[in-house]
């Protein structure tokens, strides 16, 4: 069987690579480069994946993504911004770029198998290829593959699946020296050097405008509606007797509203651009879900209903916080997920 590993220059790909050499399988590693402030792509990392590859004697290949990762995630990450919503690139990113770089090799090698260093597992049956939870909780990636086609899907293979993070690096020393494992943890936002705040008045027009409370009372001013999320506390430069987050962006009024924590809380909202692991049937157009609103976050029971073909309604049984639009909502059975969409 040929494999093709997507290799970062991190532990856990390296790892994900080793176990299945060990294995007999035929494995090509590849490093995809897509932006230059990546932790996972910059020049230093790419030069320990190859001396990674060369270290288990596997063949490695770069493929250059930078132009489909523009097209596909920086720049409608700006553009939504510009809008008032927190986007999550990252599971973008998964669907248009890493995974269908990796499959686009395989198809070209004619590998039969594509695999990573997730920490998530891929359950194959007769709903189909459904994407799962990993053993270790902690280290769980599944929230951001939900939307991962059924090509890649049908093609994944997850080495760390059934393992904990602690054995992983353990593992990797039995195999690598210590400078071929020494890495820093990957970025969330891998193509903003620094932060999104001091970046986006170089792609954004940001107009200052009047920080308030619920009922109008006036408090500060903010610098500009696009740098500021839904739950945010810190960088709101006002002082209050109790901690004030961001509730709300009124952009008609260019007003940012802040207030108190149960302000944030929230136990109903939409739904759109949605993927399906395993669809709804017409005649399961309500159905039980854990629900999770955010990376990591804790999954909560809920309801979901189908609205049109293109969108859910969900009903949380407790309130959550920070419910943020454009940030992705998955929905899982149990350890299973069956879809997602992108919270309005």
């Amino acid at each position: 069987m040929s494999v093709i590993v997507g290799m970062s220059g991190g532990v856990d790909s390296a790892v994900a690579a080793a176990l299945l050499k060990d294995l007999g399988e035929h494995v090509i590693g590849v490093t995809l480069h897509f932006s230059e402030h990546s932790a996972c792509c910059d020049l230093t990392s790419t030069h320990r994946a190859k001396a990674q590859c060369e270290r288990l004697g596997i063949e490695w290949r770069q493929i250059e993504m930078k132009d489909v990762f523009s097209r596909c995630v920086i720049e409608p990450f700006w553009k939504a911004l510009s809008t008032g919503i927190t986007p999550n690139p990252c599971v973008f990113c998964n669907e248009y770029v890493k995974w269908q770089g990796l499959v686009d090799v395989a198809e070209e090698t004619g590998a039969d198998f594509i695999a990573t260093g997730h920490y998530a597992g891929i359950l194959h049956g007769r709903a189909g290829d459904q994407i799962c939870r990993g053993v270790d909780a902690a280290k769980d990636q599944s929230y951001f593959l939900y939307r991962l086609t059924t090509e890649q899907r049908h093609r994944v293979i997850f080495p760390l699946a059934s393992r904990a993070k602690r054995d992983v690096v353990k593992l990797a020393a039995t195999w690598f020296s210590p400078e071929l494992l020494a890495k820093r943890e990957s970025q969330d936002l891998c193509f903003v050097e620094g932060s999104v705040y001091k970046e986006a008045p170089r792609f954004l027009q940001l107009v200052p405008g009047d920080i308030v409370t619920m009922d109008g009372a006036l408090l500060g001013r903010h610098n500009g509606l696009a740098l500021y999320t839904i739950g945010q506390r810190s960088g709101l430069g006002i002082a209050g007797g109790i901690p004030l987050y961001v509730t709300a962006k009124q952009y008609a009024g260019n007003k940012l509203v802040v207030g108190p924590r149960e302000q944030c809380m929230k136990s109903v909202f939409d739904a759109v651009d949605l993927k399906w692991q395993q669809f709804p049937t017409e005649q399961k157009l309500v159905f039980d879900a854990d629900i999770v609103v955010r990376y990591r976050s804790k999954p909560v029971k809920g309801v979901v209903r189908r609205v049109s073909a293109d969108q859910v309604s969900v009903s949380l049984q407790e309130p959550v916080f920070a419910v943020t639009p454009g940030q992705a909502v998955v929905f899982y059975d149990d350890r299973i997920i069956l879809g997602g969409g992108t919270i309005v």
